[in-house]
């Protein structure tokens, strides 16, 4: 067998450079944003060591193929630069959301529920926020707001109208 360099398929220095920083980088990043979640009891110790795993391959994979794309093109410089990080973000943002989706389809929803306690966990937590209040809420009135629709259409009005409902206004008079 002999080595043909005009078929021969690498993997160039720079873009292997590029996968490790990439991986070292999104590693340590998860891993920090994860510490406060395990010392609040938010994330298991189990469930961030996952995250960060996930973390770490998936930014040294996508900051490895704008690495390549670009030297594969030739580009260099300012705009080689903004390239690496157009590729990268894409390519990251394509890989969660495969990911997430097989999880999820898989069964394995701890596991992408684990990988997305950061953003999408905040996020939830906002959006159930206005069902947590309205179970919450006295029931003064015979209409019932259910919580299914508490979370699409927020009222923050609601409460205090069923409160003020509960108590009559007084006033004082001299």
């Amino acid at each position: 067998m002999s080595w043909d360099k005009k078929t021969a398929r690498y993997i160039s220095p720079a873009t292997a450079t590029a996968v490790l920083f990439g991986a070292v980088v999104g590693g340590v990043a998860a891993a920090a944003a994860n510490v406060r979640k395990v010392k609040n009891g938010e994330m298991s110790g189990k469930q961030a060591t996952l995250c960060a795993l996930r973390e770490a391959g998936t930014t040294g994979v996508a900051s490895g193929a704008g690495v390549a794309a670009m030297a594969a093109l030739r580009v260099g410089g300012v705009v080689g630069l903004v390239g690496i990080a157009a590729v990268a973000t894409g390519a990251k943002y394509l890989m969660d959301s495969v990911l997430n989706e097989v999880l999820v389809k898989g069964g394995r929803k701890a596991l992408a529920a684990a990988y997305c306690a950061g953003a999408e966990a905040d996020r939830d937590e906002a959006v159930s926020a206005p069902a947590a209040a309205a179970k919450a809420a006295p029931k003064a009135s015979a209409k019932v707001v259910k919580p299914a629709k508490a979370a699409k259409v927020s009222k923050p009005r609601a409460p205090r109208k069923a409160a003020a409902k509960a108590e009559p206004e007084t006033f004082i008079t001299e």
